[in-house]
């Protein structure tokens, strides 16, 4: 398994490494609890304190995807401009193992959004917002960290032979945002946009984490995190499939450092 590899592992560990020596790394997670407070103010001086928690639960899912997207290209530049990419490719080690180790530490280090959105509510609005159904909530978090880690994977193995990875990251953002049900819900959106969304993991999982701070019980729960789950296990294998493609591409061709 790949998680049990020494190269996830180490990957992971050189993830960490990097968020203490460039700490602009986690200029995601600065931007995160002012997200908060900007829909926070809107919902309180708009009369709609019940949609509180979909105002701090909207910029913590945002901070989550869109590192996971930024650093996911950050690392593949940050690697060929440095030439340990292909130092990387000359090793035993899989490529898919080291890629996931390293988004792993990034989706896990994302998630400290969910705790600056939540103190942001308490301390500047006093605001706190319950979670009604731990267990539900608990159990998506997990299903869609590993989906944000997924997407992640998949989109670094496609920016193996990339070129400009940069305009990626700045397209794709707000994109997954809006499909993924992370400011709007999905069903708020037009049929044929709420349909593609239902192929996106995130957009059951924001719906289930929404419902797991609401006091009425969450209906169909297992079927809905099996989506979550199925999807995020689709995404990851898609980026295994592509990463292994990718890897005998640049090998055959020789153009890993100037794909």
């Amino acid at each position: 398994m790949t998680a049990s590899s020494p190269a996830f592992w180490a990957a992971a560990r050189a993830q960490l490494t990097e968020f203490r020596r460039d700490p602009g790394t986690l200029l995601t997670l600065a931007t995160a609890p002012f997200f908060a407070v900007i829909l926070l103010s809107v919902t309180e001086h708009g009369g709609r304190a019940d949609l509180a928690p979909y105002a701090l639960l909207a910029p913590a899912v945002m901070a989550s995807i869109g590192m996971a997207v930024m650093e996911a290209g950050e690392t593949i530049f940050r690697d060929r401009s440095t030439g340990v990419l292909e130092a990387v490719l000359t090793t035993p080690a899989p490529l898919t193992a080291v890629l996931t180790g390293r988004i792993a530490a990034i989706t896990a280090v994302s998630l400290v959004g969910i705790a600056e959105c939540w103190l942001v509510g308490a301390l500047g609005f006093g605001v706190v917002v319950a979670v009604e159904h731990p267990l539900v909530f608990a159990l998506t978090l997990l299903a869609t960290a590993a989906g944000v880690a997924a997407t992640g994977m998949l989109l670094a193995a496609v920016f193996v032979v990339g070129r400009n990875v940069r305009s990626f990251q700045n397209s794709l953002t707000f994109p997954l945002y809006l499909l993924g049900g992370a400011m709007v819900p999905v069903a708020f959106l037009p049929a044929g946009f709420e349909a593609l969304s239902r192929l996106f993991f995130l957009s059951w999982a924001t719906d289930l984490l929404r419902d797991s701070l609401a006091p009425a019980p969450v209906a169909h729960f297992w079927p809905r995190l099996a989506a979550v789950a199925g999807l995020a296990a689709g995404m990851f294998a898609a980026a295994s499939w592509i990463a292994h493609r990718m890897v005998r591409r640049v090998r055959r061709t020789g153009t890993v450092g100037f794909a």
